[in-house]
């Protein structure tokens, strides 16, 4: 081969060979420069039109110009030889730099920046790459990274073994599939064609392995490497690895593409805001005694004072603050709070004369638990999450569900659910916290499956008579209950149905959306599952269907009266796979006989084309007399309610989609809240008031 000719270029000396072909150096003859020709095995093609299907992807590919793409000069054929000639790249690999203990993390975000920007381009170009590997990274003397073989995998068979697989026996037609499988997303290995979103999961994988040396899914066997990449969840990178390069990284390799970053310049965004705190954190003072802390100066915060009401919101944007007083018309709103991060859990701590808020949000940098105690000035702003499993749980935290105040008399004492289902405790009010290990080493773990919002505890309930009995609920785990403060944890499923599954009763495994208690009945509690309402009047030993008269038993969101033990609310929506209000009509149902019935609650409601969702920790009650109620929508509206439900308004909309709802009852001086009934007029208020005596009613400040 030394001495041919390819084009106008002349074959010098071999530099390699891999699955798809045989790489040669070769001068350029007519442009006088060095080059590299990559001869394509003549048995790699199956066909003439796979020969022509990659001719195409070649001249496509060589569009792209970008400095961290290796650029293609010139495809063609001769002698029945198909080449591709391109940019000569002096340098190593990704894969021979990784070594066995990976790169260091501010290497490994430069590199992975420039190889997201490298996937942007191409996919802005409608070019997927379907073989991103650290073998085709190469990273040149002057630190560029460099992504090779852009779209030219998907009729080439041959790579998808490289690297350290030793037999793939179950896949019968591996000219259908294209990559190599330690970097294919779970979707390939379903059959289903490669597209941006596994050029996401492979980017995932890259990153993993530069970051730590190996790969994030093994196998001695081909099928047990697809069996990892299926099923399991990669061991967590901690120390010198930052928690926002993690983040980006489990989020690149969620199983479901949806969940997964959209587009690659998301990423690059991604690993550029985490190199740049990197940068910054690299050169502060090393004095931790203080928590650093976040002073927002440039949102609206609102004026707090006792006896005011607040609603605490948070949305898939940030979190916001709601002020009113008793009678609850007029709301100043403060906010957005954590501009651009998901909120889904906030609470209130108001025992032991704090009054902190706390919230839990989810960005780029990972999941973190934050407080104010000045309603919103100033926010905790923790180096590194607080709460994080122990490194023996080869676990890392996803998201915090829920945040749980332990009882009043307990005033130190607070509850986290998180996902991947655990629950953490503190007893130093939050600045510490422990994975409880009774429920995290439950024996029936390893079976517990993801819903379709991942594997989370999303509820927790105390039992104020019983110190030591303690609820929780999983999807898709179910109920779980502790008569021993934690240490061991028993399935109380008795009577949950689980559609989804072959044997619809089984002893845990249903997918549990909400549980709510009174307090002055501790021992019963009502259920909204996945497909059915239930109630249990003996601890949660067994439930019993109460779902009569509703339109449907699917739902998310559940709500207890706080005076009347046998009141319950909840929110249908259609199915499970229409998860939207029931015929386009937003309505509460409301039982006042413990399940026995349900009336609708529709007036002030939107009941024509209300395709609306109610999220289970998005309806909150206040303690006021008579009880108001409050429910934000996916589509981000707040309504309320004066009346306990009779009547309806629309308080605010044009948010975020609101993930939860949250009341604060500030009492005044005298340790009163200023409980006002209103006046038979008000509380038959209309949701037909007009335009302007509604916007006179309620302002949206600044």
């Amino acid at each position: 081969m030394i001495g041919q000719f390819f084009g106008h270029c002349r074959v010098v000396a071999k530099l390699g060979e891999g699955g798809m072909g045989i790489v040669y150096r070769a001068y350029d003859e007519t442009l006088h420069r060095d080059v590299a020709v990559k001869v394509v095995k003549k048995g790699a093609l199956a066909d003439t039109s796979s020969r022509q299907d990659l001719l195409e992807e070649a001249r496509a590919s060589s569009s792209l110009s970008h400095p961290n793409i290796c650029t293609i000069h010139e495809v063609g054929e001769t002698e029945g030889e198909l080449y591709i000639i391109m940019e000569l790249l002096e340098g190593k690999t990704l894969r021979e730099m990784c070594g066995e203990n990976g790169l260091p993390p501010e290497s490994v975000l430069r590199y992975g920046i420039q190889i997201a920007s490298a996937l942007a381009r191409a996919h802005d170009r409608g070019i997927v790459h379907r073989d991103l590997k650290t073998a085709n990274i190469v990273v040149t003397s002057d630190g560029l990274a460099k992504v090779l073989d852009f779209g030219l995998a998907k009729r080439v068979g041959g790579g998808i073994f490289e690297g350290p697989t030793v037999s793939f026996a179950s896949v019968q037609d591996v000219s259908s599939v294209s990559g190599t499988l330690p970097y294919m997303a779970p979707e390939i290995l379903k059959g289903e064609p490669a597209d941006y979103a596994s050029d996401i999961w492979a980017l995932g994988v890259v990153l993993y392995e530069a970051a730590s040396g190996r790969l994030p899914f093994g196998g001695r066997t081909g099928f047990e490497i697809s069996s990892a990449i299926m099923r399991e969840i990669p061991t967590a990178l901690g120390p010198p690895v930052p928690p926002g390069l993690w983040a980006v990284i489990q989020r690149c390799l969620a199983k479901e593409p949806v969940q997964r970053y959209q587009r690659a310049s998301e990423i690059q965004a991604a690993l550029e805001a985490v190199l740049s705190a990197a940068i910054v954190s690299s050169t502060s003072s090393e004095d931790r005694s203080v928590p650093p802390s976040t002073v927002l100066h440039t949102v609206h915060h609102v004026r707090v004072k006792r006896g005011n009401f607040l609603l605490l919101l948070g949305t898939i944007k940030g979190a916001f603050i709601l002020r009113s007083n008793a009678e609850r018309k007029r709301w100043e709103v403060g906010g957005p709070y954590f501009h651009g991060q998901t909120v889904y859990a906030l609470a209130y701590d108001g025992r032991a004369d704090r009054h902190r808020i706390w919230a839990s949000t989810q960005s780029y940098w990972g999941t973190m638990l934050r407080s104010s105690d000045d309603f919103g000035k100033i926010w905790t702003n923790p180096q590194q999450a607080p709460i994080r499993f122990p490194a023996d749980t080869s676990t890392s935290l996803k998201n915090i569900w829920q945040i749980a105040l332990g009882r009043t008399d307990e005033p130190d004492v607070i509850y986290c659910g998180v996902e991947p289902a655990a629950l953490f405790e503190s007893r130093d009010a939050g600045e510490t916290w422990s994975l409880v290990r009774g429920l995290f080493d439950h024996p029936h773990r390893p079976r517990w499956l993801p819903g379709n919002g991942g594997l989370a505890l999303h509820t927790v309930v105390l039992d104020p008579a019983n110190h030591q009995r303690m609820y929780v609920a999983i999807s898709s785990g179910g109920v779980y209950r502790t008569e021993d403060g934690g240490q061991t944890w028993s399935a109380q499923n008795r009577g949950v149905r689980a559609m989804f599954r072959p044997n619809k009763y089984p002893e845990f495994g249903q997918c549990v959306h909400k549980i709510v208690m009174h307090p002055a009945r501790p021992e019963r509690l009502f259920l909204q599952n996945h497909w059915g309402l239930y109630r249990s009047d003996d601890c949660a030993e067994s439930w019993n269907d109460i779902a009569n008269g509703v339109p449907s038993d699917f739902g998310f969101a559940m709500l207890v009266h706080p005076r009347r033990p046998d009141w319950v609310y909840i929110v249908p929506v259609e199915s499970d796979e229409f998860r939207c209000a029931c015929d386009g009509q937003l309505r509460v149902y409301r039982t006042r006989n413990a399940g026995a019935s349900w009336e609708p609650l529709m007036r002030g409601l939107p009941q024509k084309d209300a395709y609306e969702t109610v999220l289970r920790d998005a309806l909150t009650a206040d303690g006021y007399d008579p009880v108001g109620l409050y429910l934000g929508t996916r589509s981000g509206v707040l309504f309320g309610s004066r009346d306990e439900g009779k009547t309806w308004e629309k308080i605010l909309q044009g948010l975020p989609s609101i993930l939860c709802v949250r009341s604060v009852i500030l009492e005044d001086a005298s340790g009163n809240s200023r409980v006002t009934k209103p006046k038979p007029s008000q509380s038959n208020t209309s949701g037909a008031k007009t335009k302007k005596t509604r916007a006179s009613r309620y302002s949206k400040k600044r």
